[in-house]
C-alpha cells in the first residue's frame, strides 16, 4: 500500500514524513538540490493484531506495511508538468500537506495564509491534469474509431465522455457515483481526483486547540474531502521526548497524542480499506485489503497460488477469537465459519484459507 505525500512548497511534508514514518530526514533536504523522494515502509498499527498476538507469543508478530513517500514542493499550477506526475499516479492515496502556520522567514508564495484556498486550488489542480488526460485519449479514440469499428472503444468512449463531463462541472472522478464495474475500469487510467485525498492541515501554534476540530481552522466549512490536521514544529519536538516527558508536554499543550496516532486510526477509512489477519505456523500477521472485497480476492493479497487454488475460508471475528482464547478452542466450540470465495470479508475477520496447490 502506497500513500504520497504532496503540495505545495515549504508546508511541512517532510515534517509530517518524520512524524508518521520515524525517519529522521533533514527538513530542507530538498534545498541542496537533492530531489529524489523520500521513501520508507513503516508498519500499520492495529491494537487488534497486538490482542490476537497474545495468544500465540512463540509466534512472529507482523503488522500490515505502509510504504509512505515524501515528494519535493510542487509550483502552483504546475501539477499537470510536474515530474512527479507518475510518482502521484501510483500512489494508492494522496496525503495533501496544506500550510496553516505563520512565519515570517517563510513567506507564502502567494502572501497570505488561508488554507482553504491551497485546497481548492489543489483539488482543481488534480482534476484539470485528468481533464487533460481524459480529453488526450478521447481525442485518440475517436480517431481509432473512424478507422473502424469496436464495441470495447466505443464502451470506452462512453465512459470517458462521462467523466469528461464531471470534471467539466468541476466533480473529482470519486465523487461521480460511477457503477462499481465501471469505476473499476476508470482505475486503469490512474486519474489523481479518483484517488483517496485527505488534506492534512500544518497549523500554527495558536490554532493546536482545534487539531481535534480541523474544519474550524478553514475559513469555510464545506470541502471536497477529509481535513486532518497537526503542528509540525510543536509535534516534531515533542516526538523527541519520551515517557512521562513527553506526557507533560501533550498535556501542557492540550494534546491527547500525536498526529500520528490519528492518522493511523483514520487512514483505513480514508482508503477504503479494512484489516484482516492470519495465524499461521510461524506468524501472526495483518493485511489490508479493499472493503468489500471477496474471500478469493483477499486470499490473493497472501499469494497468487491460494487464490488460485481457493477450497475454502476458515473464519472467526477477532474479538470472537479473543473470548474463546485460540483457535482450538474456537474450533471445539463450533464458532468458526466455513465460506465460500464470493464471501465478503469483514474488518476484523481471522481467517485460515484452505487451498490445492
Amino acid at each position: 500500500m502506497n500513500l504520497t505525500l504532496f503540495g505545495y512548497p515549504k508546508t511541512g511534508k517532510t515534517t509530517l514524513f518524520n512524524l508518521i514514518s520515524g525517519a529522521r530526514v533533514e527538513v530542507h533536504a530538498y534545498e541542496d538540490g537533492k530531489r529524489e523522494p523520500n521513501q520508507r515502509t513503516c508498519p500499520i498499527p492495529d491494537f487488534r493484531l497486538d490482542r490476537i498476538a497474545a495468544l500465540s507469543p512463540d509466534k512472529k508478530k507482523i503488522a500490515a506495511a505502509l510504504e509512505l513517500i515524501d515528494l519535493a514542493g510542487l509550483s502552483y499550477g504546475d501539477v499537470k508538468n510536474s515530474t512527479y506526475l507518475s510518482v502521484l499516479r501510483k500512489a494508492d492515496g494522496l496525503i495533501h500537506v496544506v500550510r496553516g502556520f505563520r512565519d515570517t522567514e517563510i513567506p507564502h508564495p502567494k502572501g497570505i495564509i488561508r488554507p482553504q484556498d491551497d485546497i481548492h486550488f489543489m483539488e482543481e489542480e488534480l482534476m484539470l491534469t485528468d481533464l487533460i488526460s481524459a480529453s488526450a485519449r478521447l481525442e485518440k479514440l475517436d480517431k481509432d474509431l473512424k478507422k473502424a469499428k469496436d464495441p470495447e472503444a466505443e464502451k470506452e468512449r462512453a465512459l470517458l465522455n462521462l467523466v469528461r463531463a464531471g470534471l467539466e462541472q468541476g466533480k473529482p472522478i470519486r465523487d461521480l457515483g460511477l457503477p462499481h464495474t465501471e469505476e473499476k475500469s476508470v482505475r486503469s487510467f490512474a486519474f489523481l481526483s479518483q484517488k483517496p485525498l485527505v488534506h492534512m492541515i500544518n497549523c500554527d501554534e495558536q490554532d493546536i486547540p482545534l487539531v481535534e476540530t480541523p474544519e474550524k481552522i478553514l475559513s469555510e466549512k464545506k470541502t471536497g474531502s477529509p481535513v486532518l490536521a497537526f503542528c509540525g514544529r510543536i509535534e516534531a519536538e515533542i516526538a523527541e521526548l519520551e515517557g512521562e516527558e513527553r506526557a507533560t508536554f501533550l498535556a501542557g499543550y492540550g494534546l491527547r497524542e500525536l498526529s500520528p496516532a490519528r492518522f493511523f486510526r483514520e487512514l483505513p477509512g480514508i482508503l477504503g480499506m479494512i484489516a484482516f489477519f492470519t495465524i499461521g505456523k510461524n506468524e501472526t500477521r495483518a493485511w489490508m485489503v479493499p472493503r468489500d472485497s471477496p474471500a478469493g480476492q483477499a486470499a490473493g493479497a497472501i499469494h497468487t497460488d491460494i487464490e488460485r487454488g481457493f477450497i475454502r475460508a476458515e473464519v472467526i471475528a477477532w474479538n470472537k477469537l479473543l473470548e474463546l482464547g485460540s483457535l482450538q478452542t474456537a474450533k471445539d466450540k463450533g464458532a468458526i465459519r466455513l465460506e465460500g470465495k464470493d464471501y465478503l470479508v469483514q474488518d476484523g475477520d481471522v481467517i485460515y484459507f484452505r487451498f490445492t496447490s
